[in-house]
């Protein structure tokens, strides 16, 4: 039995009674599983639910809206709905737009990267003794196993810019330079390679002049 709270200015009737169980769905009876088919309850006081006491149902309190107000609530509802719609819409469409713009500079950063590139040649010829004025860019390392004892050998990779060709020193010695610092480097010309569509000249026994 159904016991009235109130009504409020919309219409709105409150109830307070009697509703199935929420934990047992009505059932009284606390099921945790299914064996061979069939239900299997609690082992725990042969599965009574301990929140209605095996009654299946319990005390709450529900709405009853008028017509009029319910039609109110669902166009509020729909409005809402077509909002967010709205909000998803224009979300993706921006994802979308950045995606692509940021896929536009990221080719557009390629072919620039290509077109630098394109631009080194190669500098001076097989065993000769240079001298140039260089622009240090970066160093990177690996490490190998001493062929001649225990341990690991570190190698450096050295790389320098003369104008717009770009040279490359091998060695085990590292050097303390600042990125984009002028540097005069003396070596001698080892070969002339190409790395990632790049032409490369390859100095060893170079020497850093202040």
């Amino acid at each position: 039995m159904a016991n009235l709270i109130k009504v409020d200015k919309n219409g709105t009737k409150y109830y307070e009674g009697y509703v199935p169980c929420d934990r047992c769905n009505g059932e009284g009876i606390y099921y945790i599983g299914v064996l061979n088919g069939h239900p299997l309850p609690s082992y725990v006081d042969s599965g009574v639910c301990f929140k209605c006491g095996g009654r299946g149902k319990v005390v709450g309190k529900w709405k009853e809206y008028t017509p009029e107000y319910e039609a109110k609530l669902e166009a509020q509802r729909r409005r809402r709905a077509e909002k967010q719609a709205a909000e998803w819409k224009a979300k993706q469409e921006e994802a979308e737009r950045r995606a692509k713009q940021e896929e536009e500079e990221a080719r557009a950063e390629a072919e620039r990267v290509k077109a630098e590139k394109a631009k080194s040649q190669y500098v001076g010829n097989i065993g000769e003794r240079l001298e140039l004025k260089v622009v240090y860019k970066f160093s990177a390392w690996y490490e190998i196993k001493n062929l001649y004892g225990y341990g690991m050998v570190t190698h450096y990779i050295h790389t320098f810019k003369a104008g717009d060709d770009t040279i490359v020193w091998k060695t085990t010695s590292p050097i303390c330079l600042e990125e984009e610092a002028e540097i005069t480097l003396r070596g001698t010309v080892k070969e002339h390679s190409e790395y990632r569509d790049e032409k490369q000249t390859m100095l060893t026994r170079c020497k850093v002049i202040e």
